[in-house]
C-alpha cells in the first residue's frame, strides 16, 4: 500500500522527534538541578539518538553515566529517565542476549546503587519495580514490532505469489483462447469439406475421425480452464485461513469469513479483498474486522482507525479495477472511526 507520507518524512520527524527530546530531558535536569557534572549529563542524554541503531551500546554507556552520576550525588527522580529509555530501546530492538542479560544487569545495577543511597526499599524496590514495567513494555513493543514485519513479509510474498499465479492464469487463459480459435477453425472448415466434397467411405471416415478428435480437444481444453479456476480458488481460500490465523495471533479480532457463493474467478478475488482489508486493519492501528452480507454486496469495516490516505492505496486501487473488469463495484472510505469496504459483485 503506498501512502502519502514518503520515507525522508519519516526520517526528518523522527530526527526532529529525538532532538525534542534530548531537548525536553536537557531542560527537565537543568530545571531540576539533576546535573553534578555536565559531561555525565550529556553522556546520560546525547547517547539516546543513537539507540535505535544502537541498542546495546547505548545502554551500556546511559547506564554507566547513571551510576557514575548517583555516586557524585545525583538523587532527583529525573536522572533515571535516560537510563529508562535505553533500557526501553535495548528491551525492544535488541537481541535476545541484549533483552535477557544485558538489560537484567542494567536495571539491577541501577537499583542496588539506588537502595544504597535511599533505602532497600524507597531506592531500590522502587527502582527496580521502575525498571522491570519499563523492560516489559519494551519486549511487548519489540514483539508487536517483529510480528508487523513478518506480517508485512508474509503479505508481500503472498502478493508475489498471487501475481505469479495470475501471470499463469493469464498465459493459460490466453492459449486457451488461441487453441480454441485455431481448433474452432479447423473444424468448422472441416465440417464445411465433408458436406461439399464428395469422399468415398474409408475418406469420409477419416474426415469424421478428424471431427472427432477436434471435437474432444476443444471440450478438454475447457475443462482444464475450468479446473484451473477452481483449484486456484481452493488455494487461495487456504492462504486466505492460514493468513487470517496470523493476523489474529498479532491481536487483530477476524470473525469468520462468510461464504458468497461466488463463481471461481471472483471467489479467488474475494479472498484476495479480505485479506488486503484485514491486513491493512492491523497495519493502521485497526483492533478489530467486521464482514456483513447482503445479497451480492459485502461490506468490510475495521477500526477504530483506517489508511492515511483518502486513495486507500495501490492495494485498493487494484482490486477495485479487477473488480470492476468482472462487471461490479468496490468503495472504499472513512465512515467515522470506521474504513469500510463495500464490494459489490456481479450476478
Amino acid at each position: 500500500m503506498t501512502s502519502l507520507i514518503t520515507r525522508p518524512m519519516v526520517r526528518d520527524a523522527r530526527l526532529w522527534l529525538e532532538l525534542s527530546l534530548a531537548a525536553l530531558l536537557t531542560g527537565l535536569f537543568a530545571i531540576s538541578g539533576t546535573v553534578v557534572t555536565v559531561p555525565l549529563g550529556v553522556a546520560q542524554i546525547l547517547p539516546l539518538l543513537w539507540r535505535r541503531g544502537h541498542p546495546a551500546l547505548v545502554l551500556v554507556v546511559v547506564a554507566l553515566a547513571t551510576l557514575v552520576h548517583l555516586r557524585l550525588g545525583m538523587w532527583r527522580v529525573v536522572g533515571y529517565l535516560p537510563a529508562m529509555l535505553a533500557l526501553h530501546a535495548a528491551a525492544a530492538s535488541g537481541g535476545r542476549g541484549v533483552r535477557l542479560g544485558l538489560c537484567a544487569a542494567a536495571g539491577l545495577a541501577l537499583s542496588v546503587s539506588d537502595a544504597t543511597l535511599r533505602g532497600p526499599v524507597e531506592g531500590g524496590l522502587v527502582s527496580l519495580v521502575s525498571f522491570g514495567v519499563v523492560w516489559v513494555m519494551g519486549v511487548e513493543r519489540g514483539q508487536h514490532a517483529r510480528e508487523r514485519a513478518a506480517l508485512a513479509s508474509a503479505a508481500a510474498q503472498n502478493a508475489r505469489l498471487r501475481a505469479e499465479s495470475a501471470e499463469r492464469e493469464r498465459l493459460a487463459r490466453r492459449l486457451h483462447d488461441n487453441l480454441a480459435a485455431t481448433v474452432t477453425v479447423m473444424l468448422v472448415q472441416t465440417e464445411a469439406l465433408r458436406h461439399t466434397a464428395t469422399f468415398a467411405p474409408p475418406e469420409r471416415e477419416r474426415v469424421d475421425r478428424v471431427l472427432s478428435a477436434g471435437r474432444v480437444a476443444l471440450a478438454e481444453v475447457r475443462e482444464a480452464i475450468a479446473d484451473l479456476d477452481g483449484r486456484a480458488a481452493a488455494h487461495a481460500g487456504q492462504e486466505l485461513a492460514a493468513h487470517l490465523d496470523r493476523l489474529r495471533a498479532a491481536g487483530l479480532a477476524v470473525p469468520a469469513v462468510p461464504d458468497l457463493d461466488l463463481p471461481p474467478p471472483l471467489e479467488e478475488f474475494f479472498h484476495r479483498l479480505v485479506g488486503e482489508a484485514a491486513t491493512n486493519a492491523l497495519r493502521h492501528g485497526g483492533a478489530w474486522v467486521e464482514f456483513a452480507v447482503a445479497g451480492r454486496v459485502l461490506t468490510i469495516a475495521s477500526g477504530p482507525t483506517g489508511p492515511s490516505s483518502p486513495s486507500g492505496g495501490y492495494g485498493l486501487r487494484s482490486l477495485a479495477a479487477d473488480l470492476e473488469a468482472y462487471g461490479g463495484a468496490l468503495a472504499y472510505g472513512r465512515d467515522g472511526e470506521r474504513w469500510v469496504v463495500t464490494a459489490t459483485f456481479p450476478e
